[in-house]
């Protein structure tokens, strides 16, 4: 099964219908990109997490336009129940930004 990715903010569509499926007028969710926008890509490619480094108290923020949220890891993650003192290295590959739903690829470090 291919995995859909928008082009402009990096959201993945993991939804219950196929996303060919999808009416020609979708939008992402998170941006408001057209289904045009989005990139088919395989399933089973891993995704490219954003850089990191070995400062586990590093703070990194979300680049797409309209979110900013800034994972703390002194505070954790209460929506993905990550607890506090959980670096950024170590949020799983799949692990989504609370607010918006853009993956690690998406953040940048503070500083």
């Amino acid at each position: 099964m291919k995995k859909h990715t928008c082009g402009v903010c990096g959201w993945e569509y993991d939804g219950p219908e196929a996303f060919d499926a999808l009416p020609d007028d979708y939008v992402c969710p998170v941006c408001g990109a057209g289904k045009e926008v989005f990139e088919a890509s395989e399933e089973a490619e891993a995704p490219a997490a954003a850089p990191v480094d070995d400062d586990p108290k590093a703070m990194y923020q979300c680049q797409v336009s309209n979110c900013g949220y800034i994972y703390r890891p002194d505070k954790g993650d209460r929506k993905s129940k990550t607890p506090a003192g959980t670096s950024f290295a170590d949020l799983p590959d799949d692990w989504h930004c609370p607010v918006c739903g853009a993956g690690k690829k998406m953040f940048k470090k503070l500083g």
